[in-house]
């Protein structure tokens, strides 16, 4: 725990700093800038404290984290961080601290399920600081620390022990937001990369907002929530304009693409990125439903606009769900389930473990109709498939699918309806933020199950679950 403790000292001292936006935004409005200011400090303190408290003496063994260390800094700054981000909501919320913690966690966990009924009635200041925080949760906090991280140690001189410890604990942190492969040369090359795909796209979907339209203002906050596949907006009504809808899901499709295959591009390797198979199915199932759904209505820009929302896990809407054909809304269920792209800002399942459970079936089929000594390999894309890593996959869906069951009648049990149930704890565990209620007036069990839900889903699942089993163990 101590090591645990002095990381996320630094990760708190690495979100102060994000708040220079929201600050500047005050600034440039004439509004107050003292929750910022005070959050700032506060985050800024504590996280010198633990990484003082936390610091290493020479009889110390342990030096590096493990990825079940990792896993648990992950799922604790995703609950510590917001706590520091929720104060700036307070005055907004009539100091309800569930609200702002719930409008917090939405945000950092990228999910967009709010608490607010009137958004232009709030400081802009404000506006920015939740696109802000759904950029972060985007990116996840961890690479951003990661890049510090490496750059920092990049001209120490160390012993190996030392230098072998200081990449064990690096590499821990990498794998547990989802990066199961390096990108290129080296870890230090991969955060870098992966930093400059997010940036570069951030800055390019601004500059195309902007020329289509879309005030400065607007166009840094929009390109914010829509890469990050976050869904925060900063207007109660949303963008009717054809361009600027075509640039957002320009970058909803960017950022539900995996940041593997957004590498390839700047490798030049453009058949690799052209022929990407995760890219390609979820584009087809984006295909596959805009057809489906043209079978029951014929907007066909609000029915593009909202299934890629949908499929991205980004929760933008342009009409109101509720009035939906029953087609349509069930074809939005089913992309909000399946979500995007591993090591991608969205949430959902994700294709990829989707697209491979589909190829299990015909070898499923093929192994029981075979000899019972008979060896049938799986192979997919040529590639031999070890059947562990299937066991796995069908873990995680099982155990997604069974946090899902257990909210949804949670939710049926405080007296809502089947459909209100289920969308959203659909929505709130695949980290979507489509919703089909007012959810500042429910139970604040419920609240905290949506919660609870986020952080499942943004977390993928396990790093919340390692931390609950430590918490409760001897």
């Amino acid at each position: 725990m101590k090591l645990i403790l002095r990381y996320l000292g630094y990760l708190l001292i690495v979100s102060a700093l994000f708040r220079i936006v929201p600050i500047l935004t005050a600034l440039n409005y004439g509004e107050s800038i003292i929750s910022f200011v005070l959050t700032t400090l506060v985050s800024l303190i504590l996280g010198g404290v633990f990484v003082y408290i936390a610091r290493f003496k020479p009889d110390d063994k342990q030096l590096s984290l493990t990825l079940s260390n990792g896993l648990m800094l992950v799922a604790i700054s995703f609950i510590i961080i917001p706590l520091f981000g929720a104060v700036t909501f307070l005055p907004s919320l009539e100091y309800n601290f569930l609200d702002a913690y719930f409008e917090s966690i939405s945000g950092f966990t990228t999910t967009g399920l709010t608490m607010y009924h009137n958004l232009d009635a709030l400081p802009k200041s404000l506006l920015m600081w939740r696109a802000m925080i759904q950029w972060i949760g985007g990116i996840g906090i961890i690479m951003v620390f990661l890049f510090i991280f490496s750059r920092l140690h990049s001209h120490d001189y160390v012993n190996v022990k030392d230098a072998e410890s200081k990449a064990q604990s690096t590499m821990a942190l990498y794998q547990s937001q989802g990066f199961t492969q390096k990108l290129e040369g080296g870890l230090k090359k991969t955060v870098s990369n992966v930093l400059i795909i997010y940036f570069g796209l951030t800055l390019i979907g601004l500059v195309l907002l902007f020329i289509a339209g879309m005030p400065f203002y607007d166009s840094v906050a929009m390109s914010f929530t829509s890469l990050s596949t976050g869904g925060f907006s900063v207007h109660d009504t949303f963008y009717t304009n054809g361009f600027q809808l075509i640039v957002l899901c320009f970058l909803m499709l960017a950022g539900s693409i995996s940041f593997v295959t957004h590498n390839k591009l700047l490798q030049k390797k453009w058949k690799d990125f052209l022929f990407s198979f995760e890219k390609n199915v979820l584009f087809l199932m984006i295909i596959v439903a805009f057809i489906t759904t043209l079978l029951v209505s014929t907007d066909v820009k609000n029915i593009a606009f909202v299934l890629i929302s949908a499929f991205t896990t980004t929760g933008y809407s342009t009409t109101a769900l509720a009035l939906l054909p029953q087609l349509f809304i069930m074809m939005i269920m089913l992309g909000m389930l399946i979500g995007g792209g591993l090591a991608s800002t969205s949430g959902g399942i994700k294709v990829f473990r989707v697209y491979y459970l589909l190829r299990t079936i015909p070898w499923s089929i093929k192994k029981l109709a075979s000899p019972s000594k008979a060896i049938i390999p799986l192979s997919i894309h040529g590639e031999k498939v070890d059947e562990a890593k299937i066991v796995n996959i069908s873990i995680f869906v099982y155990t997604y699918f069974l946090i899902l069951l257990i909210g949804i009648v949670t939710f049926m049990a405080f007296g809502h309806d089947f459909f209100t149930s289920s969308f959203q704890m659909i929505s709130a565990l695949g980290t979507v933020g489509l919703q089909t209620a007012d959810l500042s007036m429910f139970n604040p069990i419920l609240k905290v199950i949506l919660m609870i839900a986020m952080l499942f889903g943004r977390l993928e699942i396990f790093p919340l679950l390692i931390l609950f089993k430590k918490m409760f163990s001897r």
